[in-house]
C-alpha cells in the first residue's frame, strides 16, 4: 500500500499509518524469554564451551589424575626384589633391540660383510 505525501505544503494533513504491533512479540514473557536468551548466547560465546563441554573435560581430568595416582601408588607398593627384576628385564630388552639395530645396518654395509667374508674364504680354501 502507498503511503501519503507528507510533505510540508503538499496540502493534506493526513496522519502516516503504522505497522499494527505483533502480540506475540509484544508479550512482557516473549520479551523476557528472549533478553534471557541474548544473554545466556552472550555468556556461552565469551566463554567458548558449553556446561556440557565443561563437565565432560572436568570428568575426563579427574579421571586421568586418579590413573595417574593409581600408577604412582602401585609403583610405591613393588618390593625390592620386583623393582630388581623390571630393571633387568628393561635392561635385556634394550640390548636386545640394539643388537637388532645392528643387524639391520645399511644393506650396503652388510653385502660388504658377506663379500669380505667369502673373499678369506676362497683364499684360505686356495692356501690349504
Amino acid at each position: 500500500w502507498k503511503v501519503p505525501d507528507i510533505r510540508p505544503g503538499s496540502g493534506t494533513n493526513l496522519i502516516r499509518p503504522q505497522k499494527p504491533l505483533n502480540p506475540v512479540t509484544a508479550s512482557k514473557s516473549h520479551q523476557e524469554l528472549h533478553k534471557e536468551l541474548r544473554m545466556t548466547h552472550k555468556r556461552v560465546s565469551q566463554e567458548g564451551k558449553t556446561e556440557l563441554q565443561k563437565a565432560l573435560e572436568k570428568r575426563k581430568w579427574e579421571q586421568r589424575m586418579k590413573a595417574s595416582r593409581d600408577q604412582e601408588e602401585a609403583k610405591k607398593n613393588r618390593s625390592p626384589l620386583h623393582q630388581e627384576l623390571l630393571k633387568r628385564h628393561q635392561r635385556l630388552e634394550k640390548l636386545e633391540r640394539d643388537k637388532g639395530q645392528q643387524r639391520e645396518g645399511p644393506e650396503f654395509l652388510r653385502v660388504k660383510e658377506r663379500l669380505r667374508r667369502t673373499a678369506v674364504l676362497d683364499v684360505g680354501g686356495k692356501e690349504v
